[in-house]
């Protein structure tokens, strides 16, 4: 089981970096296996090619159960952006280019196509600055909490917008397998550069109206 487990998330990251979406090593993923409370964690190390073995098994407090190498450090993030949406099952944090200009400007992510709805269903929220003491106190844990409170205030659906842009950081996506939060990594990066482009294109633009994003299926 632990080593489907692993090889799910070796699978994915391989697939991650062959996209480009692992620049200079940056990002993490997990997956959680929610019948036995375990989480398969990206290791922290920027290894050359990572083995079964290097992947280590943690529980829901993040003890490690099994595995050589040192989880991700974002794992207390994830950790709690599991704890706050119960239907995820793997995480993937990312750094590509577009997402990570779209979270330093600290703006959403705008509907200006029916390709974004094809992965998406609302607009990309970007969260508010963590406060100092929120940094201080626990970056990690602080982020995920700051996440959980972004859905909550905008009474977003964590099914049905599965990514956010942490503020002046990158962007996390989540779904319910690792294919499946793969694929909409590489998507949001896609739709993040093709948002830039059309407010390049066209400064005038305004968002999907809301009846054609309605139909849009």
């Amino acid at each position: 089981m632990l080593d489907t487990l692993k090889q799910e998330l070796l699978t994915a990251v391989t697939y991650l970096k062959d996209q480009k979406m692992r620049f200079l090593g940056k990002g993490s993923m997990t997956v959680f296996d929610r019948a036995n409370n375990l989480i398969a964690a990206e290791p922290s190390a920027d290894y050359p090619a990572i083995s079964i073995a290097d992947i280590p098994v943690v529980d829901i407090s993040g003890q490690i159960v099994e595995g050589t190498g040192s989880p991700c450090i974002d794992l207390p993030t994830h950790i709690e952006l599991y704890r706050a949406f119960p239907s995820v099952s793997c995480i993937i944090h990312t750094h590509g280019m577009y997402t990570s200009a779209w979270a330093q400007a600290g703006r959403d992510i705008p509907i200006y196509g029916t390709g974004h709805l094809d992965f998406f269903k609302e607009a990309i929220p970007c969260t508010r600055a963590l406060s100092a003491s929120e940094a201080e106190s626990g970056y990690e844990i602080s982020v995920g909490l700051c996440i959980a409170e972004t859905f909550q205030k905008k009474s977003l659906s964590s099914e049905a917008t599965s990514a956010v842009l942490l503020f002046q950081h990158g962007g996390y996506v989540w779904g319910s397998t690792p294919t499946e939060t793969a694929n909409r990594t590489v998507a949001l990066e896609q739709i993040a550069m093709l948002a830039y482009l059309t407010e390049k294109i066209n400064p005038d633009i305004v968002g999907l109206p809301r009846n054609i994003i309605g139909h849009s299926e």
